[in-house]
């Protein structure tokens, strides 16, 4: 047996919201944490009166799947045998990974306690006999319930109700979305104007939009900075030591020095990797959820290319440290792939693309490579030995590769974002050619500055692809 929502929409004419206060008032919400939301729906075909308007009461559904418990990357989600999914508060970080996966937005950030929060069905009440909550408050006590489904038919005896765990999403009246495949545990009896064909909208989307959580600069920060360590890795290993065999000097400083800034940046992305945290108490149990998380995946591979760094920088034998470094190149790839499929998140059309490995495998390689070049012409300076070479090919196909990305891709988040973004590509395009023709004139005066430029569209980029969380429906 598990329970599921029951609302009429038929029967909600008013919106009167008292279900959403019963809930904030019940579990002592703070201003921004609704549970329950009152979405008011409405329409109109010009030049005519066909004009509609309808409510739909909506928490969390209680999936059959719950992406939310899938992704945790600390296993904080408890689905409990009747079906009710609750956060163990003993285990959640507040990171906010499992509000991007839901369809419908339900764990929502609860900055009083730095953790997510959500519906639990009062689960209380239900263990005590009473309804929930939200269901008890309803001044219509046949809009707002909830059924007791039995496991072996899962239906509820009228055929007049949306049993929407039965149907697949693209039959789920507006708004809910229609890619979800976590079967949510809700029927509805449709109001007659959600199956017409007018264009639909959220007309108080500003009021039942779950409050931003937090800002999303530490993750922008965290993915460039880890990336950055990554691509210098890749790039000292396959593309600058043999310039340092070929010199007849003492290179162990000039070998380490490139390590030393791609350990930087390693450490300054997960430092602020854990500052995004809410409940940084709880960090250590990232790595609860291997079976299932990628972010539980690429916390890991963090910690085990960091490992590899440290092993590599360290004073041994040249044997032991080409196997150490050949692994730890393949700790970086998998990590930035897991990095990508942390975002392959269907809910996210946007980021759900073959585009996000794409593009951070690109960033990973464009900023390693730069970071190394521009350590070589300072250790150039430094020393008066040439050790520059310029691989200005890979710079521009690479440039290349992320302006195509750029201007293919089908939705545009912010018209004059994308086009600085674009201009600094470009820029960056020809910058990196100037070097090619005349490395030893330009390189050290305008390598610096590419790099930064590269470094700026990158943030742009980056900053694009974390604001598409807004065009989330829910």
């Amino acid at each position: 047996m598990t329970y599921a929502f029951t609302f009429d929409s038929s029967a909600c004419p008013a919106g009167c919201k008292i279900c959403q206060q019963a809930c904030k008032d019940k579990n002592q919400l703070p201003v921004g944490v609704m549970w329950r939301r009152v979405i008011e729906v409405s329409g109109s075909e010009s030049w005519t009166n066909n004009i509609f308007a309808y409510n739909l009461s909506l928490a969390c559904n209680h999936c059959v799947h719950p992406k939310c418990a899938g992704v945790c990357p600390a296993d904080a989600y408890i689905v409990r045998a009747d079906g009710i999914v609750c956060i163990d508060s003993a285990k959640c970080m507040g990171c906010g990974y499992c509000s991007w996966a839901c369809p419908y937005s339900a764990p929502q950030y609860n900055p009083e306690k730095g953790q997510m929060t959500k519906c639990d069905f009062c689960f209380d009440n239900i263990d005590a006999g009473l309804p929930p909550a939200c269901v008890a408050a309803c001044p219509m006590k046949a809009v707002l319930g909830f059924a007791e489904i039995d496991d072996g038919r899962r239906t509820i005896d009228d055929s007049q109700w949306l049993e929407l765990w039965k149907i697949p999403a693209s039959q789920h009246p507006f708004p809910l979305p229609n890619n979800s495949r976590t079967e949510p545990h809700l029927a509805l009896k449709p109001h007659v104007a959600m199956n017409n064909l007018l264009k639909q909208k959220i007309s108080n989307r500003a009021e039942i939009k779950p409050k931003k959580q937090k800002s999303e600069i530490s993750l922008i920060v965290f993915t460039l900075l880890v990336q950055m360590a990554v691509g210098g890795f890749l790039s000292v290993q396959w593309l600058f030591t043999p310039l340092w065999n070929l010199v007849e000097y003492d290179a162990r400083l000039l070998r380490f020095f490139p390590y030393l800034m791609i350990g930087i940046c390693l450490a300054l992305g997960v430092l602020f990797s854990f500052a995004h945290l809410g409940a940084k108490r709880n960090a250590w149990m990232a790595l609860n959820h291997l079976r299932k998380s990628w972010l539980s995946r690429e916390i890991l591979f963090v910690g085990l290319f960091g490992a590899g760094w440290l092993v590599s920088a360290a004073p041994l034998s040249w044997q032991v440290l080409t196997i150490a470094r050949l692994i730890t190149s393949l700790f970086g790839i998998a990590l930035i792939y897991s990095m990508a499929q942390v975002y392959r998140l269907r809910v996210m059309v946007t980021w759900n693309t073959w585009r996000t490995p794409i593009s951070f495998f690109i960033t990973a390689l464009l900023l390693g490579q730069l970071l190394t070049l521009n350590v070589l012409i300072v250790e150039s300076q430094i020393t008066g030995i040439n050790l520059f070479l310029f691989h200005g090919e890979i710079i521009i196909v690479a440039l290349a590769a992320e302006l195509w990305l750029t201007l293919s891709a089908k939705e545009k988040i912010h018209e004059m974002a994308n086009r600085l973004r674009l201009g600094l590509i470009a820029a960056a395009m020809a910058g990196t050619g100037i070097m090619s023709v005349a490395p030893n004139l330009f390189g050290a005066r305008i390598g610096l500055p590419i790099f930064l430029i590269v470094v700026i569209e990158e943030i742009i980029g980056r900053w694009l692809f974390y604001k598409a969380l807004n065009e989330k429906i829910l």
